[in-house]
């Protein structure tokens, strides 16, 4: 058999040079179009030449692949080795648990919150337990880390698959967490009772009661029917936040909480119905006389019954609602209507006929006051009276009530009756309405500054700031607020009552989301021409 003219071309050494190019036309190369008979042999001969050379790369590329293999395999091998040796000279080697657990402490607080308050397994311990053996063995060894349980559903629908696994979690960070306190955040879907999960997560934590040590609950009042086994077993709790709800009852004036919180010998902060949506009055009997922080939405004759209970508070938070069933620090629930005589002030001194036991609050250790929705302009004065130790006082009240206010703010050396001495007084934060569309009467700009001027002059006046709808302060009282400033007081002007309320009520209250500030904008567009 002849040879075939690619093997000739291999034993003739034709292959050890590159092949010239193709002179066929690139027309027929790069198009389907058929070539012309005069074209084949020029084709083939191309082929030809081209399979040979082809043939003899193959072949002394192959012993330098196979030696490139080995290469690599040396290389990636020693490149792993490498890292790891690396890695045993890095610093995160070296450091001591202790560090190490102050950063994750500090990482899984923060996740928590990023994570909108629900638990994840892709966040907090259980990422960090992922990373490698030792992270996992500090994160296992130290019940710290798993005493945090978020499980604020009220913007995740019961059918969210990211709540599919949730209880199995519970139920590790309840089993981790061994005897530490825990602190505990329990939201329901908004606008929704709850479900099965959510009675069987709450039967979960109740198992674990005498560990809160804080807890957070919002959601509708059956929320709190599952947890009777809680009562007078809470030893170490702390701080209480009760949110209660009830979106399908028009009357929000009536939520009967059970007395499952009245036995809690280490409480020391409550909030009622505090947060941004619960605007109804809560029926919750606390030992008030243990507090030192409190905040709650309610009326005037449950806030003053709290506060003649409540002599220990130091920071106090209030909302004034209008409501037909108000609680009792002693637990017995006082039926009122709605049309309640309203305080007054006369020449004798603040009285008050609806609430015969407000002007007894004293409240020797108060030092922060904040107070909003002030329904009545006598109020004032009888929070005032109660505590001559305040040094931070922020008041929110109807326009119409401003005079009032002044005239106790602007001589405390006169009747102490008709005044309010307030001698530690270091910060004054002031927001004038509106809770409705009808914006008040125009603000008397001399009394303002008389009574913020007294008390720079006579006591320890440092700080004030104001908010009043459709404010623009005259020229004359731009001079003496300009004056008061190069003497030293700091002065600030707000555009919207919010705005002062978040920079002045500490953020944890988590009261005066206020949808007040409606009007406000209402108010503030231009009239129709």
């Amino acid at each position: 058999m002849a040879p075939s003219a690619e093997t000739e071309c291999l034993h003739s050494g034709a292959v050890d040079e590159p092949i010239d190019p193709s002179t066929v036309p690139r027309d027929i190369l790069d198009t389907n179009d058929p070539p012309a008979e005069y074209n084949f042999p020029s084709i083939q001969e191309f082929v030809s030449r081209g399979s040979a050379r082809r043939a003899f790369l193959d072949a002394k590329i192959a012993p330098l692949q196979e030696e490139l293999g080995k290469l690599l395999e040396e290389r990636n091998a020693l490149d792993t080795e490498i890292r790891k040796h690396e890695g045993a000279l890095s610093p995160l080697r070296r450091m001591p648990t202790e560090i190490i657990s102050l950063i994750f402490t500090t990482f899984i607080a923060t996740d928590l919150l990023e994570n909108y308050g629900i638990m994840d397994i892709h966040g907090g311990p259980w990422v960090l337990g992922a990373v490698c053996s030792r992270w996992r063995n500090v994160i296992l060894s130290q019940p710290c880390f798993w005493a945090d349980i978020g499980l604020d559903f009220s913007d995740c629908p019961p059918e969210s698959p990211s709540l599919a696994g949730i209880i199995p979690m519970v139920e590790a960070h309840l089993a981790r967490s061994q005897k530490f306190p825990l602190n505990i955040t329990f939201r329901t879907f908004y606008d929704h009772e709850c479900t099965e999960r959510d009675q069987h997560l709450l039967n979960l934590l109740a198992q674990h009661c005498d560990r809160w040590e804080t807890i957070t609950l919002s959601g509708p009042v059956d929320l709190y029917s599952h947890l009777g086994a809680i009562r007078g077993n809470l030893p170490i709790l702390r701080k209480l936040d009760i949110t209660c709800e009830e979106y399908d009852d028009d009357d929000l004036d009536d939520i009967d909480i059970p007395h499952l919180f009245e036995v809690c010998p280490k409480l020391q902060e409550a909030f009622l119905n505090a947060g941004g949506s619960g605007y109804a009055a809560v029926n919750a009997v606390l030992p008030y006389s243990q507090l030192l922080r409190y905040s709650a939405n309610n009326s005037a004759m449950n806030h003053f019954d709290v506060l003649h209970a409540a002599t220990n508070l130091v920071d106090c938070v209030l909302r004034f609602t209008e409501v037909h069933h108000v609680p009792t620090p002693h637990g017995k629930p006082d039926r009122v209507a709605t049309s309640a005589p309203p305080f007054h002030v006369n020449d004798n001194g603040p009285r008050s006929p609806g609430y015969p036991r407000a002007p007894g609050v004293r409240l020797p250790e108060l030092q922060k006051l904040f107070v909003g929705k002030i329904q009545s302009a006598a109020d004032i004065p009888i929070l005032l009276h109660a505590a001559k130790t305040i040094t931070d006082l922020c008041l929110h009240f109807p326009r119409d009530f401003a005079s009032d206010l002044f005239s106790l703010l602007e001589n405390p050396t006169r009747d102490p009756e008709q005044t309010a001495a307030i001698p530690a007084l270091h910060s004054l934060s002031i927001c004038l309405g509106p809770f409705s569309r009808r914006l008040g009467g125009p603000l008397d700009e001399d009394q303002l500054m008389r009574a913020v001027e007294s008390q720079w002059q006579d006591g320890r006046l440092r700080s004030f700031q104001l908010y009043a709808i459709k404010f623009s302060p005259s020229a004359a009282t731009l001079e003496r607020m300009d004056t008061l400033r190069r003497q030293g007081m700091e002065i600030v002007l707000f555009e919207l009552s919010n705005s002062l309320s978040n920079m002045m009520i500490p953020q944890d209250f988590r009261l005066f989301w206020d949808g007040n500030d409606f009007y406000e904008k209402l108010l503030l567009e231009p009239e129709d021409e």
